[in-house]
């Protein structure tokens, strides 16, 4: 999908390519079709940040042709686990068991699950898989994904019930970091002057372009933090909350972000230099037709209306950028100070 041809896009390239050898989940963007039976209310009861429990799961190899994975997982996330039906996970798994397999050359990896069993529930996940997608263009430092049709029968007393959900993989961050020559760091509270100046600006640009407020790359809220040549690096997840996706249990804003509307876009990047900031408003717009492509790529699983409102939405943003004008009243003079 990438065809923009900045010099570190094509370095990455490149380096990319050749660890990707290693993690065959990545090397391709069909979905992986999933297997697996187990209680929803037993996970959330019995699993938190640091438990694990045991289970398995089945993945189709070849048509018609299952392998049958033992993993550890646990429940992730604080919003999803106490308001959603389906808890994103963590799934960690042996290295002999996963040998020789799909999963190859992953030790841990998060699975995210719709967040209700709502009709558009398949919808509002590939939503924010494209997000994934777009920051996989933008910046050179991202999680890569893979999409999965998973058939869930979850068992109670009551009765047997089954779902058939899109869900997708997301790669451990000690994967990006080793593929970015890099380091992560758990410290909170870090000055804003110490991130990379144009990294942080195009994890900046790319939040408002799609509307998502609830992030801090400071705080390390919804995004992870990598040590690369010296510089802190934004490493950001979880787009559920934004103007994109436009979940329904998505929480408003809060007032001092705007008027409450998540698909009001707030610009809560940090000042930086004016030449820092125009090189990357010139680098997004540079790439504004490869994003929109993204969305063209997953039009057929789409109505009409859905696909309107997705373009429409990106077409604002990219409207910003082409107008000094409103880059400067929506971005540049929005940005934050402390």
């Amino acid at each position: 999908m990438k065809t923009s041809y900045c010099p570190w896009a094509i370095l990455l390239f490149i380096f990319t390519n050749s660890f990707s050898q290693d993690i065959p989940l990545f090397e391709s963007r069909e979905p992986v079709n999933l297997r697996a039976t187990g209680s929803i209310k037993s996970i959330k009861k019995q699993s938190n940040d640091s438990t694990f429990v045991t289970g398995k799961f089945e993945y189709e190899q070849a048509r018609d042709q299952w392998v049958t994975l033992a993993v550890h997982a646990r429940v992730r996330g604080n919003f999803r686990l106490r308001y959603c039906y389906f808890p994103p996970l963590k799934l960690k798994f042996g290295k002999k068991d996963v040998a020789s397999t799909l999963f190859a050359g992953n030790k841990t990896l998060k699975l995210v699950l719709p967040c209700r069993t709502s009709s558009d529930k398949n919808e509002l996940i590939r939503k924010e898989y494209l997000c994934y997608q777009f920051y996989q263009q933008l910046s050179p430092y991202y999680f890569r994904t893979r999409l999965a049709n998973l058939k869930l029968t979850e068992v109670s007393r009551k009765r047997e019930r089954s779902y058939d959900l899109l869900t997708f993989f997301v790669e451990d961050n000690s994967i990006v970091a080793k593929r970015s020559n890099g380091k992560m760091v758990e410290t909170k509270g870090i000055s804003p002057a110490m991130f990379d100046e144009k990294q942080s600006i195009r994890n900046d640009f790319f939040q408002y372009m799609i509307g998502n407020a609830d992030w801090s790359a400071v705080f390390q809220h919804n995004s992870n933090t990598m040590i690369v040549n010296g510089k802190y690096v934004p490493l950001s997840y979880d787009f559920d909350m934004s103007g994109f996706v436009h979940a329904d249990y998505a929480q408003e804003n809060a007032p001092t972000l705007g008027t409450g509307d998540v698909r009001e876009r707030v610009y809560r990047g940090f000042c930086k230099s004016k030449p820092a900031m125009e090189e990357i408003r010139k680098e997004f717009l540079g790439q504004e037709s490869e994003v929109k492509l993204i969305i063209d790529d997953q039009a057929s699983y789409f109505d009409k209306y859905a696909l309107k409102d997705m373009r429409g939405y990106i077409d604002e943003f990219f409207e910003i950028l082409k107008s000094d004008d409103a880059f400067q009243h929506s971005i540049v003079s929005q940005c934050r100070t402390r």
